[in-house]
């Protein structure tokens, strides 16, 4: 009976209803939206370094160099492989492999038709880490990088070459055939399927690292570290290596950077919406509550009434609460299927992308640089639960402020106004 009571109440009363819904709905649709947006980034980085198995990424950045057959990509500098070692030798330090990033560009090709191959040198050996791998590390979730067709890369190949799916359909190769990269010839013993999405050092070719160097021809050199830690105190510990041996240049990349790289504009438009919506949720607050006392205002008559009639100031809190709660059901549902569809059309327009050192393809490159960071609007359970639950929270405050109002009400004062 209270509830319908309520019910009436609060759906007879059109205006203030649709002001206190149109209120709730457009906080609760900012709340969504940027938590879901958040989240979907956030979701979207972290999948680009899970896919290599490393926490941080280390690269020396430098000008562009000039042209040669085999050259680094644009962008990127030498480091000394010896580094790897030294930081697989820090305590907290799980695993760490170098990957030598390669342009190489084949000797019968014209100069209008400069397509260079993009190389990946791997270590063989670290299948659980890297450019592309094909293990999981213990406890981890998800799926790693496949190998469709043929094989992975063996610690005694030399001159042989895994290659991926799309490259393999634009130059009609398969396994078994070879294939030209710089000055030597490679046989494909593997077809790789990615994934959609980004990748870091994402190639079309990937080579055991010293046949990578011998290419380059610059002796134990790198152009990645990757490396996976055990606790964020190791992930420091990285960090101060890399920068005190490589320098100035150092790029030292983990997954709370790597966002702030990728996302900037993202990220300071979340964080700045974020601080707008809890201030739209106050201003909300205030509304509703406002809107409660005024209606307690117009209603002394019937307060008094039901006073007089029996009713308790507990009767009249939990109607004035339930009209409001009332309110903050549909103005949450509202703001949930607004915020969602506010995150949708984010994801469908905005596509953040990995800086370019960390897939380093030319310009002129066969196939599409793996850089986009697919964005999934989907909010979790978890936000929609809290979503509606600041909705009610709205609705039973501005309820409680209005009940405390009606409860000082006496029958007899009520009364003379009818």
């Amino acid at each position: 009976m209270m509830w319908a009571y309520a019910w009436k109440g609060f759906s007879r009363r059109k205006t203030r209803a649709l002001l206190a819904i149109s209120g709730l709905a457009i906080s609760i649709a900012l709340l969504v939206a940027v938590a879901t947006i958040s989240q979907a980034v956030r979701a979207a980085v972290t999948a680009a370094l899970d896919s290599t198995g490393a926490d941080v990424v280390i690269q020396k950045v430098v000008k562009p160099c000039g042209f040669a057959q085999v050259k680094l990509p644009q962008g990127l500098a030498s480091i000394d492989g010896q580094l790897v070692d030294r930081i697989g030798e820090l305590e907290g330090v799980a695993n760490a492999t170098g990957v030598l990033d390669l342009w190489a560009f084949k000797e019968d090709q014209k100069a209008d038709e400069m397509h260079p191959v993009m190389v990946a040198g791997v270590d063989p050996r670290k299948k659980t880490i890297g450019a592309v791998r094909v293990e999981k590390r213990e406890n981890e979730k998800g799926s790693c990088c496949a190998v469709t067709e043929g094989r992975y890369l063996l610690s005694t190949d030399d001159f042989q070459v895994m290659i991926k799916k799309e490259y393999a359909e634009a130059g009609k190769l398969k396994v078994g055939d070879k294939m030209r990269i710089g000055l030597y010839s490679f046989e494909i013993v593997g077809l790789l399927d990615l994934k959609s999405g980004a990748h870091i050092s994402g190639a079309e070719a990937f080579i055991p690292l010293r046949a990578a160097q011998t290419l380059y021809d610059h002796g134990n050199v790198i152009t990645t570290i990757f490396v996976s830690v055990d606790n964020r105190r190791a992930t420091k510990a990285v960090s101060y290596l890399a920068e005190r041996t490589i320098g100035p240049e150092a790029k030292v990349i983990s997954k709370s950077n790597l966002q702030q790289a990728t996302t900037s504009l993202a990220a300071v438009t979340a964080q700045t919406l974020l601080a707008i919506s809890a201030i739209v949720v106050t201003l909300v607050l205030l509304l509703v509550a406002k809107t409660a006392l005024s209606s307690v205002a117009e209603r002394v008559s019937e307060i008094g009434i039901l006073k007089a009639t029996g009713w308790r100031d507990s009767d009249v809190s939990r109607l004035l609460t339930a009209e409001s709660i009332f309110a903050g059901i549909f103005g949450g549902i509202g703001g949930i299927v607004l915020g969602i569809a506010l995150a949708y059309v984010y994801a469908a327009v905005v596509t953040p992308a990995l800086p370019a050192s960390l897939a380093s393809y030319a310009i002129c490159a066969e196939t599409t640089a793996p850089r986009a960071l697919p964005v999934s609007a989907t909010p979790s359970p978890a936000l929609i639960l809290g979503a509606v639950v600041v909705a009610l929270a709205i609705g039973s405050i501005s309820g409680w402020l209005a009940s405390r109002r009606a409860a000082r009400l006496q029958p007899a004062q009520a009364l003379r106004q009818l």
